[in-house]
């Protein structure tokens, strides 16, 4: 529990960050692309990277415990999840793109 609340703690102190650093800035804008590139797209490529890993421990158990069909059903369902975590931060990554640029397109 207390590695989970020093990591929220670093989030929001780098919200916090991001947006004094914004602070010059006078749209929207400035703020989301500072807190895109300082918050939101490192945990976006962390997350992706765990999916990742996942996916790929779902393949090694597949092919580990291929003579079971207990271990293939599990390996099946760890390759699963990965894909689908994998899938969620490549659409997440894609919905920031968009609100950023529809707000570089308001300025």
């Amino acid at each position: 529990m207390d590695f989970i609340s020093c990591r929220i703690q670093q989030a929001v102190s780098l919200i916090l960050e991001a947006h004094a650093q914004a602070a010059g800035g006078k749209t929207l804008g400035d703020i989301i692309r500072v807190t895109w590139n300082t918050v939101i797209r490192p945990g976006i490529i962390f997350l992706f990277l765990v999916a990742t890993v996942v996916f790929i421990w779902g393949l090694v158990q597949f092919v580990m415990r291929g003579d079971s069909e207990e271990g293939r059903k599990q390996g099946k369902s760890t390759i699963q999840w990965g894909v689908f975590g994998m899938f969620i931060m490549v659409v997440t990554g894609a919905i920031i793109v968009i609100l950023d640029n529809f707000f570089k397109s308001i300025q």
